[in-house]
């Protein structure tokens, strides 16, 4: 074997730069003119250059093939085992993280609402007439019993009359001075004459049949008695009878009488409580009526004292008891703080996941007036610090959400527990202690995804 050959294979065994050492040896050993023929043992040599110029070549496009490899594979094209990049989830170095964080509540709870008057009434008729006065206005203060409208009352006048003169007459039937429920029919004149004659029948009655078992009378005579003893009877019954009838008719005469007093007395209209009167609905002249279309005279309300309706979040609810005391602002006294009780608690959540509260607030100078929107502050008992985590984090459904906790480098999925959200944060009431760490995209991973270095 050449010397100079195998040296330069074993510095370079790159395949072009061998074959132009071969060619370079075939032609510096050449013979010259006139030398002997070279031997045939060279063929041997060149065989062997050929073939190692073969194997540095093959050597060379493995090397090369393999670190190309490897690059693709480091960039995500492809994965260790030889799948394509399609094949392959986001590498775990690129997953995002972001933690939870536990922010204290405050011990104030703020909330906004409106003043309501404590009553509103409109006052109707409960008798048919015309308006003969008004007393009042809009804006009249009034207490309860003043006079607010007053009825022409001479058709009740009358018709009361004609009640009592006809109760006047049957109590005189009847002998009635007082006291009706001490009546006794039987103590009637009539009744007691009546009641004399059928027991004087019954004794004759009773003679007639001693006296025609001893044959003394006649058959005749006896029938007569008999008929004269049944007669006497239908009497006494027919009087009793009537007396009762009178009592019956001297009692409706009496309830009708009351009926006809109530209707005198509804003439005049008075107010049901203290208030103001907010809206005046007749005028003198007019005509009004009762029943189910009663018209309606005034509307008068209760400003002291107020109610102060609140909306209040349902998560709030809990922290908040009757008696608590709450402090409010209206923009019509902005340097004035007002406080309120809280009286009621709705039992019941409304569409948009709040409730109302209600709390009263002494007016007793009326310098509030219904309908004011409030500014209040109510002091919460001592709440528990808030856990948030941001909105991008959280796949959300409805009041129900999903998290990714990052745990030992590994994502698993979290339901949790949804509050309000302020801002980019999402309250996280259950599922979360405060300490994870969250995948910030949950759409870019799957539970069991390994995550982080």
């Amino acid at each position: 074997m050449n010397p100079t050959l195998v040296e330069r294979s074993d510095v370079d065994m790159n395949p072009l730069r061998l074959k132009h050492a071969v060619d370079k040896e075939q032609v510096e050993k050449v013979p010259a003119a006139g030398s002997p023929p070279p031997r045939r043992r060279r063929w041997p040599m060149i065989v062997l250059a050929v073939a190692v110029a073969c194997g540095g070549g093959a050597w060379y496009a493995h090397a090369w093939l393999g670190a190309a490899g490897n690059s693709k594979a480091a960039l995500g094209f492809v994965s260790k085992d030889g799948a394509g990049m399609n094949d392959v989830a986001a590498p775990a170095a690129s997953i995002a993280t972001v933690p939870v964080e536990v922010v204290p509540r405050s011990d104030i709870l703020r909330l906004t609402g409106s003043l309501a008057a404590d009553e509103r009434s409109s006052v109707a008729s409960n008798t048919s007439g015309i308006v003969a006065e008004v007393r009042v206005d809009r804006g009249s203060r009034v207490r309860k019993g003043d006079v607010l409208v007053q009825i022409d009352p001479t058709d009740a006048k009358n018709e009361l009359a004609e009640g009592q003169a006809m109760l006047d007459e049957l109590k005189a039937r009847l002998g009635l001075d007082g006291n009706v429920e001490d009546f006794n029919p039987e103590d009637q004149p009539e009744v007691r004459l009546a009641k004399a004659s059928a027991d004087l029948a019954a004794a004759n009655l009773r003679r007639a049949k001693e006296l025609i078992a001893k044959k003394v009378i006649s058959n005749e005579v006896y029938d007569q008695t008999e008929t004269e003893f049944e007669l006497a009877n239908q009497r006494y019954r027919q009087a009793l009878l009537l007396i009762k009838q009178a009592y019956a008719a001297c009692n409706t005469a009496m309830a009708k009488l009351s009926i006809l007093e109530k209707a005198v007395a509804d003439t005049t209209i008075r107010a049901p409580f203290d208030g103001w009167v907010a809206e005046k609905l007749v005028a003198v002249g007019e005509q009004i009526s009762s029943g189910m279309q009663a018209t309606e005279v005034v509307t008068l309300v209760r400003i002291d004292p107020l109610r102060l309706l609140l909306t209040v979040p349902q998560q709030d609810i809990g922290c908040i008891q009757p008696g608590q005391k709450v402090r409010f602002h209206v923009d019509s006294f902005p340097d004035r703080t007002f406080e309120a009780t809280v009286r009621f608690i709705a039992p019941v959540v409304n569409d948009t996941r709040s409730m109302v509260v209600e709390a009263v607030a002494p007016n007793p100078n009326g310098m509030l007036c219904p309908g004011l929107f409030a500014t209040a502050e109510l002091e919460l008992k001592q709440q528990q610090p808030g856990i948030y985590a941001p909105v991008s984090a959280v796949q959300k459904n409805g009041e129900v959400g999903r998290v990714f906790v990052v745990r030992n480098g590994v994502a698993r999925e979290q339901v949790v527990a949804l509050g309000e959200q302020t801002g980019g944060k999402i309250e996280i009431r259950s599922g979360l202690t405060g300490k994870e760490l969250l995948v910030a995209q949950p759409g870019l991973v799957k539970d069991g995804d390994k995550v982080g270095p």
